[in-house]
């Protein structure tokens, strides 16, 4: 039996459920995972640490000395869990943090830990390859490839599209584009509002939804609008219960990322049944790859009107079954192989400096 804690584990389940999934997967006679806390590293031992996202979240604070306290403490105790045995995996979700606040001191923390994790896992082949040409210590080190899982059967879905349009007021003879999930500036939504409207596409309504927390970027989105009754803006955090509203009023996701690694946004559209239109940027081909072309639509270079147009008209001109397939994306296939990386780590370790550590055979 492993004993794992998890950074974070269960605590973010209502903001972003991968790790609830993944750790909620796991076999329970196999592997007990707990919330990190500086408290339970102190006082506990684990076999593994498990990281995500430990930068963006250690360096979130303002104030620049409070972050880089956060930082000094995170490393002590990285360093005090490994002189108990316990080996550090760190899921890299993205070679680089997205909007860091103090980016100098998010860079220097950034190389400390990967002086002290023992293994990694990545997200796709195509994030493999980034991470490795990003970060080139880190090709020594044991690693894996295990994909992001789906959403399906997470969120309640027993809206039919016709009630859903009715809630956000779209007429029953129109078509919606929609963009949903948190703003933030490289996720390019002005960009998609200013060629919107400029390609002006007959019935047809731009569906703007999801939390945003820069008051420039919002005003910008406001000021792109200009109040076209053809726009309509849901700039706040979308409950649970209503995440379906949006999708089932959907005819067409579109996500215009000027950067992007892995997508959740993607598999959350797709787990909901509705077509993308995305970059082909990242871990994008891979996901097309196994859910199929008719549910993924990919450009390259710029988004311009006239990807948008065609975008458009391949969503009402393509034949797609009426669930897109999503086998592959299982997690409890996902939190058995992430399993077995945590014992091939420790094995490895095991066999090297003969630590007397029982390990469950699979």
């Amino acid at each position: 039996m492993m004993r794992i804690s998890a950074y974070p584990a269960f605590k973010t389940r209502y903001k972003n459920p991968y790790n609830w999934l993944l750790y909620k997967n796991m076999p329970v006679d196999e592997a007990v995972v707990e919330e990190f806390s500086y408290q339970k590293i102190i006082k506990n031992k684990y076999d593994i640490l498990h990281l995500h996202w430990v930068v963006e979240t250690i360096i979130r604070h303002p104030n620049w000395i409070i972050a880089a306290l956060r930082s000094l403490i995170m490393l002590m105790l990285i360093d005090f869990a490994r002189t108990k045995g316990t080996k550090v995996i760190w899921t890299i979700h993205d070679s680089t943090p997205h909007s860091i606040v103090h980016p100098h001191l998010a860079n220097w923390f950034q190389k400390q830990l990967l002086t002290r994790i023992d293994g990694y896992i990545s997200l796709s082949k195509k994030a493999e390859k980034i991470i490795v040409k990003t970060l080139p210590t880190v090709q020594y080190l044991p690693h894996t490839i295990i994909p992001h899982g789906h959403y399906r059967d997470i969120y309640p879905n027993n809206i039919n599209p016709d009630a859903a349009r009715q809630k956000l007021h779209i007429p029953e003879n129109k078509h919606v584009v929609l963009f949903f999930g948190y703003i933030d500036i490289y996720k390019n939504v002005p960009q998609l509002i200013k060629l919107f409207r400029e390609l002006a596409p007959q019935d047809w309504v731009l569906v703007i939804a999801g939390n945003i927390e820069r008051d420039y970027l919002k005003q910008e989105i406001i000021t792109a609008t200009e109040n076209d009754t053809k726009v309509k803006l849901f700039l706040k955090y979308i409950p649970d219960d209503e995440i379906q509203i949006y999708f089932q009023s959907a005819d067409l996701v579109v996500l215009p990322f000027t950067e992007i690694l892995n997508s959740g946004s993607s598999l959350l559209a797709l787990s909901f049944n509705r077509p993308i239109l995305v970059p082909n940027l990242g871990s994008i081909p891979e996901v097309k790859e196994q859910v199929g072309e008719d549910w993924v639509n990919t450009y390259s270079g710029d988004f311009t009107s006239e990807v948008l147009a065609q975008g458009l008209n391949w969503v009402i001109n393509t034949t797609r079954s009426s669930q897109c397939m999503m086998e592959k994306l299982d997690w409890k296939q996902l939190s058995q192989e992430t399993l077995k990386h945590y014992q091939k780590i420790f094995q490895r370790d095991l066999e090297n400096h003969n630590f007397p550590i029982k390990i469950q055979d699979n």
